[in-house]
């Protein structure tokens, strides 16, 4: 039986894209009986416990203090890669296992390399722990690159989950290479609903409320759709950072009649709330494979994507990519879809289809067979 151990300093409810796929993954992980797998990661709970999935996959949950679940200031990160580090030494001394899954190159990555001669290892890269890929750590690459280039030359393989994450991952590090295993959906969960062709449209986004997520530019988007005088309503799902200043923008536009703000919501809620919707909209300055857009396609909705990350492997006959930070092409790319109903309905069912290639099952056994490559080779 193999003994895999995995690593993830982000788990529901801290984190975005990366610790959802992560359980999804790990709950697939359940159905097979040929592997044991131990996560070791993050909760905000005081005291730290153990939670069992199945016999053969286990979670152990250590308690860090955060300000914000989606946001890690440095402080968190070197808390987290102390509590961790030791925790590991300990448990590493009455458990063995034959490889290391870790999520993200770091933090979790460093922890993975400083046990290389021992424990061999591969990394999930995920978007931000490739320089390059997001605006706000620009400052924090320029320290990082090294060390990531350490941790992923000695790393058995590197994992994107998307094509374009893949080529970004081998611009920035010419001499290595990273195979793909997208993002999976659960496609029963999330699955579309009959409607008629409504007389006003329902535009959706779901999103951490962060700046590369670019929901100022479908708010002001939204405002050129107003003045050429569509019927709409913008309904954006999720908490953040952004989120007092984005409500704020709304009223400077003169839309927040239009907009509504939901919060967070759990994935029951989002499941039933995206059929109800017409066009699911993300105006991402980057993204890896957005976990999102798969939840929108699963329920029948046409996407308009940046021209970011996995956005051209997600997008065929099913919506539209348009340029990173152009708010002015968005709103034309909008008002060509919503003054063609019929084809945004076509465009809806092309999503379902295309959505029922990705599932969590396929993507589990795509792992599950690399470590038995890692681990025989």
């Amino acid at each position: 039986m193999l003994k895999i151990l995995s690593l993830n300093y982000e788990f529901p409810p801290i984190g975005g894209g990366g610790g959802n796929a992560h359980r999804h993954i790990l709950r697939e992980f359940t159905r097979f009986q040929d592997m044991h797998v131990t996560l070791i990661t993050t909760t905000i709970q005081p005291d730290p416990f153990t939670e069992t999935l199945s016999p053969n996959v286990q979670i152990h949950f250590l308690p860090i203090k955060k300000q914000d679940l989606f946001f890690w200031r440095r402080s968190e990160v070197i808390r987290y890669l102390a509590i961790h580090h030791g925790f590991l030494g300990e448990h590493l001394k009455t458990n063995s296992y034959d490889l290391c899954h870790v999520f993200f190159g770091f933090p979790s990555g460093l922890l993975a390399f400083l046990r290389r001669k021992t424990l061999p290892y591969l990394v999930s890269v995920r978007g931000s722990d490739v320089p390059g890929y997001n605006r706000r750590f620009s400052l924090d690459y320029v320290f990082l690159r090294p060390i990531l280039n350490r941790i992923y030359r000695s790393a058995r393989a590197v994992v994107a989950n998307s094509r374009g994450l893949q080529d970004l991952f081998q611009r920035q590090f010419p001499r290595l290479t990273a195979q793909v295993i997208p993002n999976g959906v659960d496609t029963t969960l999330f699955a579309p609903v009959s409607r008629p062709i409504p007389s006003e449209f329902t535009l959706v986004t779901l999103a951490r409320l962060i700046p590369r997520k670019g929901i100022d530019l479908l708010l002001r988007a939204c405002r050129i759709l107003q003045q050429n005088g569509f019927a709409f309503q913008c309904h954006i799902v999720g908490d953040g950072p952004e989120e007092e200043n984005l409500k704020k923008l709304s009223r400077e536009l003169g839309i927040s009649e239009r907009i509504t703000f939901h919060g967070r919501m759990e994935r029951e809620s989002v499941a039933r709330f995206l059929p109800q919707c017409d066009l699911f909209v993300l105006p991402s300055y980057a993204e890896g494979m957005s976990n999102a857009a798969l939840e929108a396609m699963a329920c029948g909705l046409p996407l308009v994507l940046t021209d970011t990350g996995g956005s051209r492997e997600l997008i065929d006959g099913n919506g539209k990519i348009v340029a990173i930070g152009e708010s002015l092409l968005l709103a034309a790319t909008l008002m060509d879809l919503l003054s063609q109903p019929q084809q945004l309905r076509e465009m809806g069912d092309q999503s379902r289809i295309r959505a029922e290639q990705y599932s969590w099952r396929t993507v589990a056994q795509q792992y599950h067979d690399l470590y038995v490559r890692l681990c025989h080779d």
